[in-house]
């Protein structure tokens, strides 16, 4: 089972996303308004969910990617149909891909 954690989302964007997430495989975890480093303390999850479109994430990637290198982060866009993938590991290094449901699945869980 891999355990996402949702960063902070537009209520719709959020709903969206998690429709696609909801998938056998996948265990969902809200932030529930705590700090999402300290929900990410809390939750220890495989991967997180990010909102590519706030000006701050990516500060919070960089913090993600060196205090918890074996997280994986997926940061979405609403505003430009895309996601940008940080593998663990890999301390910053990321690749592009379109946001797409199948895609964005099959990140999450590889």
């Amino acid at each position: 089972m891999t355990r996402v954690l949702m960063g902070d989302f537009e209520a719709l964007h959020r709903l969206g996303l998690e429709q696609i997430l909801r998938v056998d495989g996948i265990e969902l975890v809200d932030t529930a308004g705590v700090d999402v480093l300290d929900r990410l303390c809390q939750a220890l999850p495989d991967v997180i969910v990010l909102d590519l479109d706030k000006r701050s994430t990516g500060d919070l990637v960089h913090v993600i990617v060196h205090r918890f290198p074996r997280v994986k982060v997926v940061a979405c866009s609403s505003q430009h149909p895309m996601m940008r993938i940080f593998p663990p590991l890999h301390y910053g290094e990321f690749y592009e891909s379109d946001l797409d449901p199948a895609l964005l699945t099959s990140a999450v869980q590889a």
